[in-house]
């Protein structure tokens, strides 16, 4: 068993090998209609505001509160248990200590309970102790049939229906319910998003913590809440993505119900993951691969904490943007200049006027200056509100234009700010045009309730505090907007083969059956045929040492390169074999002469099993440059030609594929087939595999070979 996924296992974050709670079970969770707060008391904090959360939210359902001594709390009468309560109980709020919970359980169990919430810390996140304990819990807690969110969590609120199971400060002060479900690990980073995104106008349908995720992750919770229609948007802060299967499962429906999932994975250093490891005892896994895997399943990733609630919020408001760029009429001729840094910062593509539009636009009186993209009606349209709006309008009517920014003020914390006349008549033009519109504040700043609901009552809908916020919020709407499922078949058949180790020599064959073309070579298991296979190749000639057991040949001096005579093959022979006859256990079965290859480009083409998401495809500039430059691109498999070409795409190198400085330019199409045939071997190859790597894969215009290559198993 690989190492790392035995770590996860032992921490509890690569649940896959247990049964995963039904959709059926989180919704009636998280539906629950009779609620007991086990550990009610006027003396902890945690119970005063887990009563608070309970009662504050309209709960249309019975709550029961549970003192094993039973004292009254919180102004009411309380039972000594959940089985004393007298009828049977949904959901138990279990705020008590780590060494009562085990019993808590078994009483909420015994009221008739299927789901709990678990408060207490001490378990996978503080040592191999705290694991056990975890892991003693989950069996319990299946023993008992009963399903528990945490440890060290601190619950949900479920605002669409009324229901909390929150065990700490309510993280939304308004009630009102929105359209964003809210999903994270960390519980005290749920309560900051909530409080950030009340002071700007966006409202969460539901609000959950995650925790340790013993028994229940954010991706199950993700999946049954998608299916809800009154959710338009998946918001989850993730600190470890433990099984790819249940996340390709999510994002697969989340596509089918076109509804977005924004996610801020963290942990991209390698300190980064250790925090993760000691602050919940989960994997935060490799972040490159990561990122494609987020990439490639139309999640938007963002960066911040802010990011996430702001791109959640406008991609529920506008739901998929019609096709275009990003038009920019804005008050400020300085804001103008930042739009378009931000943009160029964070790829977000800007549309370009067409000749009608900026006739428009000088015929209305808008353009003060160059009819352009940002557009600067200057401050101008302070006194002549008929400024902005027309321009408005004249940008939101271009072809190349899917969505309209606009940099304005927008009221400002102060309960007695109301919208301005321009804002006002702004909020008409909008509603006039058939494109989103989002108004732009130029800096960030809280907006009051009152704020909001204002601007949203003139027809102002998105909303935007911070140039670069929304700039890069808008970039991550428009690549999901434009992003489609794209399915990929992948080789059903399984070669036959032993998972034994296998010499260069081997492998080159391999290569070679399955369409990759492999330089030529011969092998010489003595010096005179070493000397005949240089003859028949043509000199200058490499000779490599064959060996099942060496991969790497130059380490141990098993490569001879430019070799231009007889007698120097024939040294060679002698000196290869030699050093690998000194590495115990290998065996040595003779050398392999190929011509020795100069010009073209060097490339690396490899294939790799993660503990997580399976075989990755790397491709990028080889040879001698692969730990100088690092500049490689990474795809999770299966892969086509077309998905290899944006590969391709991706290099910082790629200009030396396309005839830089008078190189031969590469031919990209069957270059692509090449490296697709690799993943497709790879596929086939079976669960065994470990990887399977060209290093280099040399491309000289149309001639493209396989210098060197390599296969290990599991």
């Amino acid at each position: 068993m690989d190492a790392a996924v035995a770590d996860a296992r032992s921490r509890g974050t690569a649940p896959a090998e247990r049964t995963r709670p039904s959709r059926g079970r989180l919704q009636s969770i998280l539906t629950a209609s009779t609620v007991a707060l086990v550990g009610a008391s006027d003396n902890s904090r945690w119970s005063l505001t887990a009563h608070a959360a309970l009662t504050g939210y309209g709960f249309p359902g019975t709550l029961f509160l549970v003192n094993r001594r039973g004292a009254p709390a919180h102004g009411r009468e309380t039972s000594t248990s959940c089985v004393a309560i007298g009828r049977p109980i949904d959901l138990a709020v279990c705020i008590v200590s780590a060494e009562s919970l085990p019993d808590a359980l078994r009483d909420a169990a015994a009221a008739g309970a299927k789901g709990a919430i678990a408060l207490a810390s001490g378990f996978g996140e503080s040592g191999a102790a705290g694991r056990q304990a975890q892991a003693d819990l989950v069996a319990l807690a299946d023993e008992l049939d009963i399903t528990f969110f945490g440890p060290n969590c601190l619950g949900f609120l479920n605002l669409v229906d009324g229901v909390s199971g929150w065990a700490s400060p309510p993280p939304v002060p308004d009630p009102e319910p929105g359209s964003i479900a809210l999903i994270s690990q960390s519980g005290g980073i749920a309560i900051q998003l909530g409080r950030f995104s009340a002071k700007h106008g966006i409202r969460f349908s539901h609000v959950i913590s995650t925790g340790n995720e013993a028994m229940v992750d954010a991706f199950d919770v993700a999946r049954t809440i998608v299916e809800d229609e009154r959710v338009r948007c998946i918001a989850m802060f993730v600190e470890a993505i433990g099984d790819a299967q249940r996340f390709d499962e999510l994002t697969a429906r989340a596509a089918e119900l076109d509804k977005p999932i924004v996610m801020m994975k963290v942990g991209r250093s390698a300190l980064a993951a250790e925090v993760i490891a000691s602050h919940t005892g989960a994997l935060a896994g490799d972040d490159a691969l990561i990122d494609v895997a987020l990439r490639g399943a139309g999640v938007i990733r963002v960066d911040s904490l802010e990011e996430l609630v702001v791109t959640a919020g406008l991609v529920a408001g506008t739901g998929r943007l019609p096709a275009g760029k990003l038009g920019v009429v804005s008050i400020s001729g300085g804001a103008c200049d930042v739009v378009v840094d931000a943009a160029d910062t964070f790829g977000t593509p800007l549309a370009a006027f067409s000749e009608q539009t900026q006739a428009r636009l000088r015929e209305t009186g808008s353009a003060y200056g160059a009819a352009h993209n940002p557009l600067d009606v200057t401050g101008a349209a302070v006194g002549g509100p008929q400024l902005m709006t027309d321009a408005v309008e004249a940008v939101a009517a271009d072809p190349d234009v899917g969505i309209v920014a606009i940099v304005d003020v927008l009221p400002d914390g102060d309960l007695q700010r109301k919208p301005s006349a321009r804002l006002t008549a702004l909020g008409e033009a909008i509603s006039r045009v058939d494109k989103p519109c989002v108004v732009i504040h130029q800096v960030t700043q809280d907006l009051t309730d009152d704020a909001s609901r204002s601007t949203e009552a003139i027809g102002v809908d998105h909303r935007i505090c911070g140039i670069d916020m929304a700039v890069k919020a808008i970039g991550g709407a428009m690549r999901w907007s434009e992003w489609r499922p794209r399915p990929i078949d992948a080789p059903t058949a399984r070669i036959a083969i032993e998972p034994r180790p296998l010499s260069e020599a081997e492998a080159l064959e391999l290569l070679s059956a399955h369409d990759i073309p492999i330089v030529p070579r011969r092998l010489a298991t003595n010096a005179d045929e070493a000397a005949a296979a240089a003859v028949e190749l043509g000199y200058p000639v490499v000779v490599k040492v064959v060996s099942p057991e060496i991969l790497h040949k130059s380490d141990i001096g098993g490569v001879a390169l430019d070799l231009g005579s007889e007698a120097d093959v024939r040294t060679a022979f002698a000196r290869v074999t030699s050093a690998a006859s000194a590495v115990a256990g290998a065996r040595v079965d003779g050398v392999l002469v190929a011509p020795m290859r100069s010009g073209g480009v060097e490339l690396i083409a490899g294939v790799v099993r993660d503990p997580v998401w399976g075989l990755a495809l790397a491709v990028g500039l080889g040879g001698v440059w692969v730990n100088v430059l690092d500049d490689s691109s990474l795809r999770r498999l299966p892969v086509d030609e077309a998905v290899v070409h944006e590969m391709l795409g991706e290099l910082r190198g790629r200009s030396l594929l396309e005839g830089a400085r008078g190189s031969k330019p590469a031919d990209l199409a069957r270059l692509a087939q090449v490296i697709a045939n690799l993943g497709r071997l790879a596929l086939a190859l079976g669960p065994r595999l470990e990887s399977i790597e060209i290093n280099p894969l040399r491309v000289d215009g149309a001639e493209i070979e396989a210098l060197d290559g390599a296969v290990t198993w599991s």
